[in-house]
């Protein structure tokens, strides 16, 4: 449980551009756009971390999935299902061998904003080595509800595979459904896949982490998850109930309960993934708690796990130094992803 108790204490841990050492509230979530950024639609605003829609900062550095679609040979906007957000951008290795690792990639935006167009920025360092990368699109709020949150459960029991969830789900399910359904598709698609690497950043670390739970029998296929990144999650989502994040997507504490990775550590498989889970210096105390304490969890129901403890970075450029060759994470991920 949160020690953060009162909710204007709550806003502020969990307003990520509030604890930058490097720009203030708005310049900080402008910059990350423009560092990550293909352009186009990025979702609602919100409260520190999407911004109201205004003109563009500069961009700081090339913008990144633009860059990395220029150079490398890509398929954009596969459908994995019929949900207006569940696309995949696939970015294939330059020099691919027979079989090859795939690292997927999860975007952030506290669920309701960015989305795989913002997510090929860390692509360029992987392809060079032989790895595909993977963009995962999901359909953010407040897109896919129809069903009261408190229905969610019973829609989950009626709904067939092959149905869209996002047609009746309330937000948070469909979109961890959704991201196991990716994993799915790549599964039964790409025969020439060679392990699956997931990495998550924000909200999309507690949707890669949600994986990590699943219970593959219900989709009679089970991927191969040779290791998973999480960098700078959210995996208890009780304390965001009565803050601004929970506006838009309006979970009731049933749902929070059950899409929290803390709540659902499942004990290691013989052949479970090694779970590396990163946060930044610059992150809030809650995010630094959060982090620590599921990857304590990890350990004691028996999974191979590392904390990181990212110096010198916030939330944000935590994952924008995926683009750069020297930085730690990008050489961790390289040594975590073999491509041969």
């Amino acid at each position: 449980r949160s020690p953060a108790a009162s909710p204007q204490a709550l806003e502020d841990q969990y307003s990520p551009s509030r604890w930058s050492p490097r720009l203030d509230r708005d310049t900080i979530i402008d910059a990350h756009l423009a560092v990550t950024a293909a352009g186009g639609e990025r979702g609602a605003p919100g409260k520190g971390l999407c911004p109201v829609p205004r003109p563009r900062a500069p961009p700081l550095a090339p913008a990144g999935t633009e860059r990395a679609r220029a150079c490398a040979q890509t398929l954009l906007h596969v459908p994995y299902g019929n949900g207006d957000g569940e696309k995949l951008d696939i970015y294939f290795p330059t020099d691919p061998s027979e079989t090859f690792p795939v690292l997927v990639y999860i975007h952030g935006g506290y669920w309701q904003c960015l989305s795989k167009d913002d997510s090929g920025f860390a692509a360029p360092p992987l392809v060079s080595q032989g790895v595909a990368v993977v963009a995962v699109g999901y359909d953010i709020a407040p897109k896919g509800r129809c069903c009261p949150a408190e229905a969610a459960a019973a829609c989950v029991a009626k709904c067939p595979p092959t149905l869209p969830f996002a047609l009746c789900l309330g937000h948070m399910d469909a979109m961890v459904l959704q991201v196991r359904r990716s994993l799915v598709f790549l599964v039964e698609q790409y025969p020439r896949i060679r392990g699956i690497y997931l990495c998550g950043h924000s909200a999309g670390a507690h949707l890669a982490a949600m994986v990590l739970s699943t219970d593959w029998t219900e989709f009679q296929v089970v991927p191969d998850i040779k290791g998973t990144v999480l960098v700078s999650g959210v995996y208890d989502l009780e304390p965001i109930l009565h803050t601004y994040v929970n506006d838009v997507l309006n979970m009731s504490r049933e749902v929070a309960q059950r899409n929290s990775p803390m709540r659902h550590v499942t004990p290691a498989a013989p052949a479970a993934c090694e779970v590396l889970v990163a946060v930044a210096q610059h992150d809030s105390p809650e995010f630094r708690r959060q982090s620590q304490e599921y990857s304590q969890a990890l350990r004691a129901a028996g999974w191979s796990v590392s904390l990181l403890d990212l110096a010198g970075v916030d939330h944000f450029d935590v994952i924008e130094k995926l683009s750069e060759d020297s930085y730690v994470l990008t050489q961790v991920g390289r040594r975590a992803v073999p491509r041969r």
